[in-house]
């Protein structure tokens, strides 16, 4: 007589352990990472004039032509905000080379003398007004001051959009000795940091998530997974419950299937109720 089989699952192979601890361990990891980012973020929002700088990066979406070709409209960029004793280095050290620095910064004159002009750039003829928004524009010039505490004011950096045909910079077309060339001054305090990736996939990607069917889309992604999901756990329970009264009726139906075991047990009990009735009787 055969005995009856049950049914094992199979195990998962070792391979496919690892590789969904890995991918657990990722996901674990990014969120923890994001969440602490964004709490960084929010931690010293104040301190950056309302902007989020997490762990010293900053994104920014480019809203005005004043750094075409550099950063075109709607491109994104990446800035660090360095140390000023850094970024000053680095600016000298560029001088008389092809290489450029760009850098974020708050326009709110709130530390710079309202007067304070380029020393070295005399085509640099017109300051502009205040804007109290971030703006993204080449360093022309930076002037350090030892006798000053920094973060009070040692570093002046001197910046100017590099457009000549922007309309938001106040080029004038002409007569070249006529042209205004607007100019920011600013110290190391409204400093967001320096640019270190311009990117206009970044921008794309930035301006569909901040649009309301990149926002619906984000939040429908996660909705699908858990409505896939959980028909996926319900079909499955369904499977197994079919198989187990299949399964259940199939031995009910055919006793001869029964072990030896079973079927002494089956006969003594039967042999009881006979002997219980007679003595009833």
């Amino acid at each position: 007589m055969e005995e009856e089989k049950k049914k094992v699952k199979k195990p998962k192979s070792k391979a496919r352990k690892t590789v969904e601890w890995i991918l657990t361990g990722l996901f674990l990891v990014l969120f923890v990472f994001l969440a602490a980012a964004q709490i960084d973020g929010m931690a010293n929002k104040n301190k950056h004039y309302g902007q989020q700088i997490r762990f010293g990066f900053a994104t920014f979406v480019v809203q005005t032509d004043s750094m075409v070709p550099a950063y075109p409209v709607k491109n994104a960029i990446i800035t660090y905000l360095d140390d000023a004793d850094k970024i000053y280095d680095e600016f000298v050290k560029n001088q008389g080379t092809d290489k450029t620095l760009d850098v974020t910064f708050f326009d709110g004159y709130d530390t710079v003398n309202e007067y304070t002009k380029p020393l070295n750039h005399p085509e640099l003829t017109s300051r502009t007004p205040r804007t109290r928004v971030p703006m993204t524009h080449r360093v022309q010039e930076i002037h350090r001051n030892d006798s000053v505490k920094k973060g009070k004011g040692r570093y002046t950096f001197i910046t100017a959009g590099i457009n000549t045909k922007s309309t938001n910079m106040g080029w004038s077309e002409g007569d070249p000795e006529m042209t205004i060339y607007q100019y920011q001054a600013f110290t190391e305090a409204e400093l967001l940091g320096k640019v270190v990736v311009g990117s206009a996939f970044l921008g794309g990607v930035f301006g569909f998530i901040s649009s309301i069917w990149g926002l619906l889309i984000l939040l429908l992604i996660p909705a699908f997974y858990l409505v896939i999901t959980s028909v996926m756990d319900i079909f499955k329970a369904y499977k197994e419950a079919d198989n187990e009264s299949a399964s259940s009726t199939h031995q009910s139906a055919n006793p001869n299937e029964l072990s030896e075991e079973d079927k002494k047990r089956l006969k003594a009990e039967l042999l009881e109720q006979m002997m219980n009735k007679k003595k009833g009787e």
